[in-house]
């Protein structure tokens, strides 16, 4: 398989997306990556395009608009998204795992800043499927 992963990252944090993309051009089976700061941003492009992503990685505390409103606005425009999501987090609270059971769209929890270890899991553990 000669396809590459295209990857969406939404995370308030400018520095936080600049060290995930770096990490994930690292590895040959990235294709686009592509960084927002702002959850609307995200669903504009998703709204816009006919290449959907493969991998998201969602921070789940953001101001304007957190993963969970995210993942609620992303369920509206019923697209046939079939990617794996990760929330990101600096500490995972009780109530964020129990949300979790309402949305069986998200594979995980994951803290962050991601590392390249964890980086080429997720990309291996995608890739092959």
């Amino acid at each position: 398989m000669n396809e590459k992963l295209n990857i969406l990252l939404l995370d308030d944090n400018k520095a936080t997306n600049f060290l995930h993309t770096q990490y994930l051009k690292r590895h040959d089976g990235v294709g686009e990556v592509e960084a927002f700061q702002k959850g609307i941003s995200a669903l504009e492009m998703l709204k816009q395009t006919d290449t959907y992503p493969d991998i998201m990685f969602l921070d789940i505390n953001m101001p304007s608009m957190d993963a969970w409103e995210f993942l609620d606005e992303l369920r509206k425009l019923n697209l046939e998204l079939s990617a794996a999501i990760y929330l990101l987090t600096t500490t995972i609270s009780p109530q964020d795992k129990e949300k979790m059971q309402n949305y069986p769209e998200l594979s995980e929890i994951l803290f962050k800043p991601l590392d390249s270890t964890v980086i080429k899991s997720i990309l291996t553990k995608n890739f092959s499927a």
